[in-house]
């Protein structure tokens, strides 16, 4: 006859030893539990978890099966035995469990939460959601929060993902996992600061979190700081000397720096290792024409794709197409290529809103008259070191910066975030709750003397030396009304290309979720009539200094355009203006290894070789229907 009180007794001794983390003494007491009473379904529950926890996986399944022998509707005995075919891979498996558990016990927030997992894990993301949410309405908890912006995160849900990151952290502060994620999110979104500060919130409570000092890392990589970039991949792989990201992204230091060979050495190392993942298939596609591999490396991508045994995320799979594009049309294959840049785009998540943009220039064009103009207050500050370089992308920003920056008296800054944060930021400096362009009539001359020396403090920190800095973030050409206002002074350089190249080189690149009308046609052609137009705006409204500069202009005649650009710029004529290509400087934006090279003219007229895909994109060029919304600005 079994003892119930010294079962009971027992049983207490073995929870706490479990508690305490003494799982080998947890387990004896578990099974000698077992050999006094064989019919004890709790205490094969238990060890059925606790041989999980140790990694006992099938031992662990034949405990709970025993638990579910004896009771068939033993709820947790399901929901563990589901856990434990999670841990194996076996999915459809754990679905079966964990819904055999919800159905015994409706109101699981835990079952709910497991139910999530599985349903991420086979892509089934609405159902996912649908459970991380109701367990969330049950019982709030951090680990569902963190798992469903990871999911929202897969989705290429940012914005979302922040949010349920934050509210992981609020339930549990401590969440370094939480907050390195939360990092990636801002990522995504382009806010660096934010994303920086997440992963050194993780690192500072987990130092040797190699997935925390691997995104640093990266962020590192994307803002151009290459050398401690590099630091942080070095002790991620101090951590884990097979950490293939951070492998990866040494790698693309080397190659940003245009150490080939390094980065080449690096790279096979990974693949004679035999990794076969989307971040190694992508450091083959950029590094495959020096190494005279294209074939290899389209392969692979090619392969990584097609085999679903191998988990790649949405995002991931956007990056493989959009690298095979690029590959496929470096080598001339354009049909192929363009069914590859036509998916990744198909597969970004559609934010643009072309109708709300026109809306937005035309409340710009609006504000900024002329009888505005002829009277707006203007800084008081008289400086001619910024030169602003202004376009859309891809229209040749980086080679006239580049150009410019070959100038022993000047420094190219590349993108600067400064004039966009200063428009941000406008309304608060300016007590109003209108945003931009609304709260602009507010702006006084003290006031743009104060964001000018917070503009010119910055690129101070930048470049003491040089008599001028150039700025070239494209998006600027909507704010040059304000750049008159604080800069009066100051130079810009607008930069012209093909609309047809240029849209479709915007196309064929994947850009960060700011640069959201690339992914579609009609997008893409809405956009760029809304910036011609508000080009042709400032044109007539403003007093500033302006050059156009055709980028096939510059192809066809690169010293007569050089020489032109330099005397805009109040330079004497330097040669090297010409050897722009020999300049040793970081260039962090996409045409980085275009200004590594002499011009070349391949990249004028491209669009002709997608001729029979463009259509969409003519008509949308052409189209003027929905420009009846906007009316013409008061002169």
């Amino acid at each position: 006859m079994v003892d119930m009180t010294h079962q009971k007794s027992t049983k207490q001794q073995a929870i706490e030893f479990l508690k305490n983390g003494r799982l080998s003494d947890a387990k004896a007491l578990f099974q000698q539990l077992i050999e006094h009473d064989p019919a004890d379904a709790q205490a094969w529950h238990m060890l059925g978890a606790l041989n999980g926890q140790l990694g006992l996986l099938e031992e662990a399944e034949r405990a709970c099966r025993k638990a579910l022998d004896i009771n068939p509707h033993f709820a947790e005995a399901h929901n563990d035995l589901g856990n434990i075919h999670y841990c194996k891979g076996e999915l459809p498996q754990a679905l079966s469990c964990y819904r055999e558990s919800l159905r015994i016990k409706p109101d699981s927030p835990m079952v709910l939460h497991s139910l999530g997992n599985v349903f991420s894990a086979l892509h089934r993301f609405e159902e996912a959601q649908e459970h991380y949410e109701a367990a969330l309405r049950l019982q709030p908890n951090a680990l569902t929060y963190y798992n469903l912006g990871n999911l929202l995160l897969s989705e290429q849900r940012p914005s979302d993902a922040v949010d349920s990151f934050l509210l992981a952290l609020r339930l549990n502060p401590n969440f370094a996992e939480a907050y390195n994620n939360l990092g990636n999110a801002f990522r995504n979104l382009g806010r660096q600061h934010e994303a920086e500060q997440s992963y050194q919130k993780a690192l500072a409570l987990r130092p040797k979190y190699a997935n925390a000092q691997t995104n640093l890392g990266v962020l590192l990589l994307e803002k151009a700081q290459y050398d401690d970039a590099r630091r942080h991949f070095r002790e991620a792989l101090e951590l884990d000397p097979d950490h293939v990201q951070a492998a990866v992204g040494e790698a693309r230091v080397f190659e940003k720096q245009g150490k080939l060979d390094q980065a080449c050495a690096r790279l096979t190392h990974l693949l004679e290792s035999g990794n076969k993942n989307s971040e190694v298939a992508l450091l083959f596609a950029t590094l495959c024409r020096h190494m005279r591999r294209c074939d290899d490396a389209i392969a692979m991508m090619e392969d990584i794709l097609a085999d679903d045994s191998i988990p790649i995320s949405i995002h991931e799979r956007i990056l493989l197409h959009f690298e095979l594009g690029r590959v496929l049309d470096a080598c001339g294959k354009y049909d192929r290529a363009f069914a590859h840049f036509e998916q990744g785009n198909s597969l970004k998540t559609k934010r643009f809103d072309p109708e709300a943009h026109g809306r937005y220039v035309e409340d710009i064009m609006r504000i900024y008259n002329k009888n505005f103009m002829a009277s707006a207050p203007r800084a008081t500050i008289r400086s001619s070191r910024p030169i602003f370089i202004v376009g859309t992308p891809r229209s040749g920003t980086s080679l006239v910066e580049q150009i410019i920056a070959s100038h022993p008296q000047a420094f190219g800054a590349g993108e600067l975030e400064e004039m966009l944060e200063i428009v941000d930021d406008l309304p608060a400096i300016l007590g109003t709750d209108k945003p931009f362009p609304f709260c602009i009539p507010a702006l006084t001359a003290d006031a743009c003397n104060r964001l000018c020396r917070r503009y010119l403090d910055k690129i101070d920190a930048i470049s003491k030396e040089a008599l001028h800095v150039t700025d070239k973030m494209p998006a600027n050409f909507k704010h040059l009304g304000l750049i008159a206002q604080l800069f009066p002074g100051a130079r810009i350089i607008h930069c012209v290309r093909d609309p047809l190249d240029t849209c479709l080189s915007c196309y064929f690149q994947h850009f960060s979720p700011s640069i959201s009308y690339a992914d579609d046609f009609g997008h893409l052609g809405a956009y760029y009539r809304q910036y011609q137009r508000l080009m042709q705006h400032w044109k007539e409204v403003l007093d500033i200094p302006m050059l156009q500069v055709d980028y096939e202009t510059l192809i066809a005649d690169q010293e007569g355009a050089s020489r032109a650009i330099i005397e805009f710029c109040g330079l004497p004529w330097d040669d090297r203006c010409l050897r722009f290509y020999d300049t040793q400087r970081v260039v962090a934006t996409a045409s980085y290894d275009q200004v590594r090279r002499p011009l070349y003219t391949h990249s004028v007229n491209r669009w002709k070789n997608y001729e029979r895909y463009i259509d969409p994109l003519k008509s949308a060029l052409a189209h003027r229907n929905d420009d009846s919304i906007c009316h013409p600005p008061q002169k």
